[in-house]
């Protein structure tokens, strides 16, 4: 028993929920009564609530037990050792999985400068797209508005947000990459952008990536995700 989300639930069984929230909490059409009901239900055992602060502070305001996550900016980091084309692909796989609103997706990718080259080639063989300079600031100016997050490219495939951004990109590219050195809060790529949008960043040994990789967590609040 407890808060599901539908697409989590096995086909055959869905039906069956829908008819009887009493043997799982899930809804076709999720309202804000309708979920803060479900969350005080007496047969709702434990809540996992992520979306924001607005939906944490709900949660664990219900009097049900409720686990929060909120923002995250989480980097990975390809260190020296490790397997490029597996690395590129698992994190283009999660960067692009519901187009990147997953708050445990990457935000940034720092690499080692040993690798740095062979990481950059692999990325676009895997069908992303790595700014140019003359682009890196019209995609700023798209994925940041008035010093906060446009809303508007939350979830958009790349292609789209290019469009917005005024720049042509193949309408199969998978993500777009900006190559950056700042992780202070001045640089809209090192935010998190909810979106297959990256920043990418080179570390000069495992050290400096730490100090990067901390810099960044730090930017979107301790406590949520990094990668090795």
């Amino acid at each position: 028993r407890g808060l599901y989300d539908i697409q989590a639930c096995p086909l055959p069984l869905r039906p069956a929920l829908f008819t009887d929230y009493s043997r799982g909490q899930y809804g076709k059409t999720p309202t804000i009564q309708a979920t803060n009901e479900l969350m005080k239900h007496k047969d709702t055992s434990l809540i996992l609530a992520t979306g924001g602060e607005a939906m944490v502070h709900a949660a664990y305001s219900s009097g049900t037990p409720a686990l929060g996550v909120g923002p995250g900016n989480g980097p990975a980091f390809i260190e020296k050792s490790a397997n490029i084309a597996l690395s590129v692909k698992r994190i283009l796989d999660s960067k692009t999985f519901d187009n990147g609103v997953i708050c445990a997706s990457e935000q940034a990718i720092i690499v080692d400068e040993k690798l740095y080259t062979q990481v950059k080639d692999e990325f676009e063989l895997r069908g992303a797209y790595i700014l140019k300079k003359a682009e890196m600031d019209k995609v700023r100016k798209t994925i940041f508005v008035d010093g906060g997050l446009n809303s508007k490219i939350v979830g958009q495939s790349a292609y789209k947000i290019a469009q917005m951004a005024g720049i042509d990109v193949p309408e199969k590219a998978k993500v777009l990459i900006g190559e950056v050195t700042s992780v202070d809060l001045s640089e809209e790529f090192a935010h998190e952008k909810l979106s297959p949008v990256l920043a990418m960043y080179r570390a000069n040994n495992f050290e400096d990536a730490v100090d990067k990789a901390s810099h960044l967590i730090a930017d979107g609040g301790y406590g949520h995700t990094s990668s090795l």
